[in-house]
């Protein structure tokens, strides 16, 4: 990636005010990066397409990831229920139900903490957000197996997210999962 772009607002709406306009003016996006500064959070936009050419096939990446409190033992991820997933359960997978028929159905759920991801998940918005994008993954772990690593909140969809609109309920949804997690940091 070229340039990582930095927006710093105070309001939700001022912050993807600047996106939106940077965006706008882009001539593409095959290559965008942008961290994001709301207050006292941070969150990290990156697009990655390439077309491909010849006998290769291409590829769309779309994550934004959030940086979470270090200590924290609470980790999850939710990713699409397919068939490569359904073979994995049958080896020994463990998928938790969090009680949400919708998010049940639509997601494979590993967690550490049942009932914590289940209060995190209650959210009316991020319940709404999740089921719009059934393909993606989102997760709650450490950035890589240092024992020190930070650790993140990522949502990642194996396909170009690049309208504004879009970008900002995703966006939204991993504010409230923020906000949730450093509220209670110590159940967690």
């Amino acid at each position: 990636m070229d340039t990582t772009r930095t927006f710093h607002a105070d309001s939700e709406s001022e912050l993807w005010q600047q996106v939106a306009a940077d965006i706008a003016r882009q001539p593409d996006m095959y290559d965008y990066s942008a961290d994001l500064h709301q207050q006292d959070f941070r969150v990290r936009l990156e697009l990655d397409i390439d077309l491909g050419g010849g006998f290769e096939g291409g590829y769309e990446l779309t994550t934004l990831t959030a940086s979470v409190p270090a200590h924290m033992a609470f980790h999850f991820a939710l990713h699409e229920q397919d068939w490569v997933h359904e073979v994995g359960k049958l080896l020994g997978l463990q998928d938790v139900e969090v009680g949400d028929p919708a998010l049940d159905a639509a997601f494979i759920i590993t967690t550490n903490q049942p009932d914590t991801l289940r209060q995190l998940l209650a959210d009316p918005e991020v319940r709404a957000t999740l089921l719009r994008y059934p393909d993606a993954r989102l997760a709650l772990a450490p950035a890589s197996h240092a024992p020190d690593a930070p650790v993140q909140l990522t949502f990642t969809a194996e396909r170009a997210i690049t309208e504004p609109a879009q970008l900002q309920e995703i966006y939204h949804m991993l504010l409230v999962l923020q906000q949730q997690l450093v509220a209670t940091p110590g159940s967690m």
